[in-house]
């Protein structure tokens, strides 16, 4: 479980495939990140994965095929920057929202503009995604939590502060950039239980969900 709050940038080395075995994704991480051993878990442009390896400033982590067609991970090259989160301790600052790592979908930049001194991304995302995308709802975009803004048919826009352009893979993103989608955990729950039960959880209204950015 991560919070969307990215800790640090890594650098892709290279991105290892061969038939019938995971990939090997191989990252140059800056000094003072960690510490992370074997077995741990690590969001990599908000997906969780186990690493194999770890030595002073390197990651070696093994990514499956199907990761690799789900998420932007595929088309990492050599030298590119990833947002990278380790997992929650007790101590952790719960500061985001609650990410699974469990990357939903990949979305594209359709758009990007300044807005005083932050940029305004609009992201495109497949329709059946939508009914998980409110305004004021969290949404994490490779892996950085962010606030919906507002919402059309297919496409939802955040704001990103300089901050977070500046120190996430933001910077790098340009319009048609893949990115990394994973819906809010609640609001997928409660999708859910509406769906197969064809009412709501006690107590829950829509004008509840409204007036708490979920409707």
């Amino acid at each position: 479980m991560f919070t969307g709050l990215v800790e640090t940038t890594g650098t892709t080395v290279g991105l290892t495939t061969s038939s019938g075995k995971a990939a090997r994704l191989a990252l140059r991480v800056p000094e003072g990140f960690g510490p992370v051993k074997g077995g741990d878990s690590i969001a990599v442009n908000g997906v969780c994965l186990t690493v194999v390896e770890a030595a002073a400033g390197t990651l070696e982590i093994d990514v499956l095929e199907e990761t690799l067609a789900r998420t932007n991970l595929g088309n990492l090259r050599s030298g590119e920057r990833v947002n990278l989160e380790r997992s929650l301790t007790p101590s952790s600052e719960l500061g985001g929202h609650f990410v699974t790592g469990h990357v939903d979908d990949t979305g594209t930049a359709l758009r990007r503009r300044r807005q005083g001194a932050d940029w305004v991304f609009e992201i495109g995302v497949d329709a059946k995604y939508m009914p998980f995308i409110a305004p004021k709802g969290s949404i994490a975009v490779d892996g950085v939590s962010l606030t919906v803004v507002e919402t059309a048919d297919a496409s939802f826009t955040v704001h990103i502060i300089p901050y977070t352009f500046e120190h996430t893979t933001f910077g790098d993103r340009a319009e048609g950039a893949r990115v990394n989608i994973e819906v809010d955990l609640m609001a997928r729950y409660i999708a859910n239980f509406i769906r197969r039960t064809g009412t709501a959880p006690s107590g829950l209204t829509r004008d509840f969900l409204a007036e708490h950015g979920f409707a």
